[in-house]
C-alpha cells in the first residue's frame, strides 16, 4: 500500500527540503498523460513551466528519466536545463549535451537492426500496432490493438526476441526489446543520484514514475536509501509497486512538484531576509 503524496505533510515536506535536491521523473504517463500514439504525447506548458522553474535553482537538479530515445524525450521536455536519461538508461545526457551510451551497448547494434526488420514486419501485419525503433531499444505498442490480437503479437514479438538474443520486457500496453545488459532505469537512477550528490548528507531525491519499468527504479532507490522518496503515478494500475507514495494522475504530479518548488523558494526568500 502507498500513502499519498497530496496534500503534502510536514514530513514528506521536511524530507524533499534538502541540498541538493535531485528530481528523476519519468515522462509518458508521468509529467505528460499517456497517449494512443508516442508522437502523440505533449507535456502541459504549465508542467514544463514547473520543470524550468525548478531547474533554474542552484540546489536542484532535474532528470527526465524515460523509455523513449534521448533525442525524442529532450525534444518532448523542450528544455536544455534538464538531464536526459533515454533507452531506460542505456542514454544519457548533461543538460543541452550530446546523449552518451554505455559501452558495452555498441556491440548490440547488428542484432538490434535485425530484430527491427522482422519486428516491423510482423507490426504491418497487426492492425494498430506501433513499432518505435529508438536505435538501442525498440518499443512494440499495443494501445491500439484489438484485444483479441495482442496474445498472438505478444508471441510473435517473443520469438523474435530469442531469436536476436535479445530480452524482452513487458511495460504499460506495451513490449521492449532490449540488449541484454544489466541497464536500467533503477541502475540510472543510482548512477545520477551519485553523479549529483543525492548521497550527501543533507541531500533530498524524489523520484516519479507510472509504469512497470519504472519499478525498477523504485526498487533500486528505496534498497540504497530510505529516506528518498518514490512515487507512483497510478493512473489506473493493476499492479501493486515498489513506490512508497502515489498520486493519481501526471495533474497531480505536477502539483507536487509545484508545492516543492514553492516551498523551496519561500525558503530562499526567508533565508535572504
Amino acid at each position: 500500500m502507498t500513502t499519498p503524496a497530496l496534500p503534502m505533510s510536514p514530513a514528506l515536506a521536511g524530507r524533499l527540503a534538502g541540498d541538493p535536491l535531485v528530481l528523476l521523473l519519468d515522462i509518458d504517463g508521468t509529467l505528460s498523460p499517456i497517449a494512443p500514439r508516442p508522437q502523440d504525447a505533449a507535456i502541459a506548458p504549465a508542467t514544463r513551466e514547473t520543470l524550468a522553474a525548478l531547474a533554474r535553482l542552484s540546489d536542484v537538479h532535474v532528470v527526465a528519466i524515460s523509455g523513449r530515445a534521448a533525442q525524442d524525450a529532450a525534444r518532448l521536455v523542450g528544455l536544455d536545463s534538464v538531464w536526459i536519461v533515454g533507452n531506460h538508461g542505456i542514454e544519457i545526457a548533461a543538460p543541452g549535451a550530446t546523449p552518451e551510451i554505455h559501452a558495452d551497448i555498441a556491440r548490440f547494434a547488428e542484432q538490434l537492426s535485425e530484430a527491427s526488420t522482422d519486428a516491423r514486419a510482423v507490426v504491418e501485419e497487426t492492425p494498430g500496432a506501433i513499432l518505435e525503433d529508438k536505435r538501442w531499444t525498440l518499443s512494440v505498442h499495443q494501445r491500439l490493438v484489438a484485444r483479441d490480437a495482442i496474445a498472438a503479437l505478444d508471441a510473435r514479438i517473443a520469438d523474435i526476441a530469442n531469436k536476436h538474443r535479445l530480452a524482452l520486457t513487458h511495460g504499460k500496453e506495451v513490449l521492449e526489446l532490449r540488449p541484454t545488459v544489466k541497464i536500467d532505469k533503477g541502475t540510472a537512477a543510482l548512477e545520477l543520484a551519485v553523479r549529483l550528490g543525492a548521497l550527501a548528507g543533507g541531500a533530498s531525491l524524489l523520484s516519479g514514475g507510472d509504469d512497470r519499468t519504472d519499478e525498477d527504479m523504485f526498487r533500486a532507490l528505496r534498497s540504497r536509501e530510505s529516506r528518498w522518496v518514490t512515487v507512483h503515478v497510478d493512473g489506473g494500475s493493476v499492479y501493486s509497486t515498489a513506490a512508497e507514495f502515489s498520486v493519481p494522475d501526471p495533474e497531480a504530479m505536477r502539483a507536487l512538484l509545484r508545492m516543492v518548488l514553492e516551498q523551496r523558494v519561500a525558503r530562499a526568500r526567508t533565508v535572504a531576509r
